[in-house]
């Protein structure tokens, strides 16, 4: 005989589906917030550190969902994925500064820069890891089959074009980018949200 019980994960997955909707919107709508410059500044800086938060937090629990499959790779591509995060999470704060002091492009890589190994370990070491993260994570949940197919190929190729929109600034191409990242996301954060259930022996 069996019965049904809740699943211990019962408010962790929920928590961490509705994180990857709210943290892919919050990213998708940073974009808007750019300076006339095409940089980021205190509205989108603010923004984006928070869509990294909340989009970190519910992307380990797609990790945990592949862990029993893929152990080593799932662990290793974790702790990517938060250096990733905290390095986008350091442009956007720099973002907020360089409004503050007016500082141009140019001028906010020139200021970094006097100090280049802080320089390297906060923003350029770190920064390209979130995009490759998110193209690690793709192909683990195509690898493990914990996801459709589909949603685990939108997330490489978001992964794969998020740095020709990040590093160039082009908008429209940040616009296409971001909107496949939330539709890939909104996925996967929907099938958190689902209730799930576990059968023990009585």
């Amino acid at each position: 005989m069996t019965t049904s019980l809740p699943d211990p994960n019962r408010f962790l997955r929920p928590m961490q589906g509705a994180a990857l909707i709210l943290g892919a919107a919050l990213f998708a709508a940073s974009t808007f917030f750019w300076l006339p410059t095409g940089t980021y500044g205190a509205a989108s800086g603010t923004v984006i550190v928070l869509a990294l938060v909340f989009m970190t937090y519910g992307l380990l629990g797609l990790l945990e969902d592949m862990r029993e499959r893929l152990p080593l790779y799932s662990s290793i591509v974790g702790l990517v994925l938060v250096y990733g995060a905290f390095g986008g999470a350091a442009f956007g704060v720099r973002g907020l500064y360089d409004e503050l002091f007016h500082f141009s492009r140019q001028a906010s890589t020139a200021a970094v820069e006097t100090f280049p190994l802080a320089a390297d370990l906060l923003f350029y070491w770190p920064g390209p890891l979130f995009p490759l993260s998110l193209l690690a994570i793709g192909i683990g949940l195509a690898r493990s089959r914990t996801s459709p197919l589909w949603a685990a190929l939108l997330l490489c190729a978001a992964g794969v074009a998020f740095p020709f929109s990040r590093v160039p600034r082009v908008g429209w191409v940040a616009h296409v980018v971001d909107a496949a990242i939330l539709l890939a996301f909104a996925y996967l954060g929907y099938r958190r949200l689902q209730p799930q259930r576990r059968l023990v022996a009585a």
